[in-house]
């Protein structure tokens, strides 16, 4: 693979530094602004390359050592090469950089940067388990000892029994923590408690990874919500959201792609005592949402990394909800859907940075929006 030796400008998102060289905007993983630095170029585009830093030459005072073994080696982690307190400003400059108006008054939310995941996605290649290499479909050895971002009763020493069963037999292992101990979610129903509420989520459904923010999220939606509220839930799940805060929703219509969380979500709302709660297994984003959505003034969504649809916000236009609580693991998507929502009279009256995945590129943002 080709060499480069390389000045490192400043950070962008994806947790990559970039550099410009002959023409191409160059991302880096690795890096901190200002260090001169030799690269690997992983991937060439017309415009774009891609790379990873082989030698440090001049370094950054903010450098430190990885605590990781596999690091720069899987691709998961963006960070561990600066402290946690420096990659949360990273985040932080990111988030402010989208949302220039809202950059003075951006809560923030951190909680342990290891051993926070509650599940797992091991792959198995070749008799071996593990990460996969970064654009590689190579696991990575060792790998599955040495993940500081899984709970340890997730790595590779402690699911051994469960490992031999699997080898040979599938391509990939899919396990959380469970208040059950540890099954796997592609194919077994996890019960989690939240909030002193059971509930149960159907195999293939999806919960929050980061077993440490789920009650302060919560509590977070909690605070925006006033007593009594009439409360529609788009991409509600299996209900964890509404229930779990169902002390202070006199009425609730959620709406779900995957039947089976809707299944689940009423017999969640069953089993916890929680009354007049209605759902319904919708694709949001193939077909409308019911004009009895009118009725709740205030929305709660919690999209996929894709976002809103155009006809999503046309309908929040059309029903003219007070408020919009809008939790988006996808910064992007939200900046340009908030983009589209201020159009429409709406305005940002809280954002939250929620670091969901400590070490990575990724968090989450809680926002808050208001009808003027």
């Amino acid at each position: 693979m080709k060499k480069l030796r390389i000045k490192l400008q400043k950070w962008v998102n994806g947790g990559y530094t970039i550099a410009h060289h002959d023409g191409h905007a160059v991302f880096i993983n690795g890096g901190i602004p200002g260090e001169l630095v030799d690269i690997t170029l992983e991937k060439l585009g017309k415009k774009e390359w891609f790379g990873t830093v082989s030698e440090v030459i001049e370094a950054s005072i903010d450098r430190i050592d990885s605590d990781c073994i596999v690091y720069q080696k899987c691709g998961g982690c963006a960070f561990r090469h600066i402290t946690y307190k420096n990659e949360i400003e990273v985040k932080l400059q990111s988030l402010r950089e989208m949302f220039p108006n809202e950059s003075n008054w951006i809560e923030l939310i951190t909680g342990s940067e290891l051993n926070y995941r509650n599940n797992v996605q091991w792959q198995i290649d070749k008799g071996k388990i593990g990460f996969f290499s970064k654009q590689t479909h190579q696991v990575v050895e060792g790998s599955q000892e040495a993940c500081l971002n899984l709970e340890p009763n997730l790595l590779g020493s402690a699911l051994n029994p469960i490992f031999k069963k699997n080898l040979g037999k599938k391509k990939s292992i899919h396990l959380r923590l469970t208040e059950n101990g540890i099954f796997d979610y592609e194919k077994q129903t996890s019960l989690m408690i939240v909030n002193g509420f059971r509930i149960s989520v159907p195999e293939k459904g999806f919960f929050q990874v980061n077993r440490y923010l789920i009650q302060p999220w919560l509590d977070k939606i909690g605070e925006w919500l006033n007593e009594k509220e009439k409360v529609l839930e788009l991409f509600c799940g299996s209900g964890m959201i509404g229930i779990s805060l169902s002390q202070k929703i006199a009425e609730l219509y959620g709406i779900e792609l995957h039947s089976k969380s809707i299944d689940f979500a009423k017999e969640n709302a069953k089993t916890n005592g929680v009354h007049n709660f209605h759902y319904e297994s919708i694709d949001l984003y193939q077909r409308p949402i019911p004009k009895a959505a009118d009725k709740y003034p205030t929305w709660i969504v919690n999209p996929p990394r894709a976002g809103l649809t155009k006809e999503i916000i046309a309908m929040m236009a059309k029903c003219k909800p007070t408020k919009i609580i809008y939790s988006s693991c996808n910064p992007s998507t939200l900046k340009r859907d908030i983009v589209e929502l201020k159009k429409r009279n709406y305005r940002v009256s809280k954002i939250v940075l929620l670091d969901f995945f400590p070490r990575t590129p990724h968090y989450e943002v809680l926002t808050c929006l208001e009808r003027t």
